[in-house]
């Protein structure tokens, strides 16, 4: 299929210059009220020896890169088949980067447990100075989609090992994977206390892009591949959605297989402790105490708090590289999406500077990022009474403890931590997003470290 989308921002844009058999199809933008408002469009009635259909869409109204990737995304859902595609823009005010990038997000789908399967729609964008940069990050965003949206029962660790050696082959990402013992000999007492309550042993996997750059980043992401809160077990539905509770470390591994593809100027090593948190006869009990890889103890008040124990370690055992930046990324807190709704991504930060940076990378983003306080004084809060700290600090506030028990595990370098528990996933279906895995991070971390790769 061959279709010009002709994107109209003015109705005095629609003349016999640029709409093809005008004095034929003028009726139909009639009967379609068209007026060239945001996301009205409808098709051409196309002539017998057309080689391409014409699709009108209305672009009035389109202010940021999120229209623009809805605008695209709905055009792409229109469509619905596989096309050649030519945008012609009649203002030179329009984001075609972004209209091209929804066009390509919007044929995501995920039928690996269905008896029949859909048709993958392929979109080619002629002329499109951007298709090899917009695929790379779909494709980064899909395979974080994906890795989301398997269910519990495949997603072992095992599983989840083979799917980033699958991502990441071809690219110069070197893949270093450590078992349980590794983790038990070098005092990881949050991953292998979150994992003895599982019979699926956990592993560790790291992952290394440029390490001879200027400029090196650690990232550092949450691998519980299911949730069920342990001891201190959720409820029935509460458990419906905790297979997601690994995005975390799924976005981490598509990022860096991101930047390998752009090839950007900077170092960056992923961290990603792979867990599940299970009760048992050998899980953790509220009340434990474990010690962590820098010498830290915590008292497990809550083991449905787990994502911060197996994360400090983790964020312990990078910082012991020294890296100019370390970053984390986590479905950490249900408080965070109590705060800022389902659709924007917490971001802590210990550095001022280092969190304007990454608010500004992302200033006109599709996906929305907005600070929380990393409040000093609550620190209180996750005082304990036999231990440095402890892994809860009440009912209010949760995100901000949750990020400053974090900080405990940074050494004093600049950090950025991002809560996605709210964006990580989508409860619903929409042109840009449906319903499960979203891959939100993907881009917002890329623009960061593309942005301080420059710096």
């Amino acid at each position: 299929m061959k279709i010009k989308v002709s994107l109209i921002t003015n109705l005095e844009d629609i003349n016999a210059e640029s709409v093809n058999d005008y004095e034929i199809n003028k009726k139909l933008f009639e009967v379609n009220k068209f007026e060239a408002k945001k996301g009205q469009m409808f098709f051409l009635a196309d002539s017998d020896d057309a080689d391409w259909s014409t699709l009108i869409v209305g672009t009035d109204g389109c202010d940021s890169e999120y229209d623009f990737v809805n605008l695209g995304a709905k055009i792409g859902k229109k469509i619905g088949k596989d096309s050649d595609i030519k945008l012609f823009q009649n203002s030179k005010d329009l984001d075609l980067y972004s209209i091209e990038f929804g066009l390509e997000i919007s044929t995501y789908s995920f039928d690996e447990f269905k008896s029949e399967k859909s048709t993958d729609i392929n979109f080619k964008v002629i002329d499109s100075e951007y298709s090899d940069e917009i695929k790379n990050k779909i494709h980064s965003i899909f395979w974080v989609r994906d890795m989301v949206n398997y269910p519990a029962l495949t997603k072992s660790p095992e599983f989840f090992q083979e799917m980033v050696e699958g991502l990441i082959d071809g690219l110069d990402i070197n893949l270093t994977v450590f078992d349980e013992k590794w983790i038990l000999e070098n005092n990881m007492g949050g991953v292998a206390g979150v994992a003895q309550g599982s019979d699926r042993s956990p592993k560790f996997l790291v992952g290394e892009y440029n390490p001879n750059a200027k400029k090196q980043v650690a990232l550092i992401g949450k691998g519980v591949l299911f949730d069920s809160g342990g001891l201190s077990l959720k409820s029935p539905s509460g458990m419906e959605t905790m297979k997601s509770d690994m995005a975390g470390a799924a976005t981490a591994w598509g990022i860096i297989a991101l930047a390998a593809k752009q090839e950007i100027d900077i170092g960056l090593k992923v961290y990603t402790p792979i867990v599940e948190n299970m009760p048992s006869g050998s899980a953790i009990r509220p009340g434990d105490v474990l010690k962590m890889r820098n010498g830290k103890t915590i008292e497990v008040m809550n083991t449905d708090a787990e994502g911060r124990l197996i994360m400090a370690d983790a964020l312990a055992y990078a910082s012991e590289s020294s890296p100019d930046i370390i970053c984390d990324v986590a479905t950490l807190t249900g408080a965070a999406y109590v705060a800022l709704g389902v659709e924007i991504g917490a971001v802590f930060s210990n550095n001022n500077r280092t969190l304007d940076n990454f608010l500004n990378s992302n200033s006109e983003c599709f996906e929305n990022y907005h600070s929380l306080p990393l409040e000093q004084s609550y620190k209180s809060l996750i005082k304990s009474n036999i231990a440095d700290m402890k892994n809860t600090g009440g009912r209010f506030g949760g995100a901000i403890t949750a990020a400053l028990l974090l900080e405990e595990f940074v050494n004093d370098i600049d950090w950025v931590h991002l809560d996605i528990a709210g964006p990580g996933r989508s409860r619903s279906n929409n042109a840009i997003y449906s319903e499960g895995g979203t891959g939100f991070g993907v881009v917002g971390f890329y623009n960061f470290l593309d942005d301080q790769s420059k710096n």
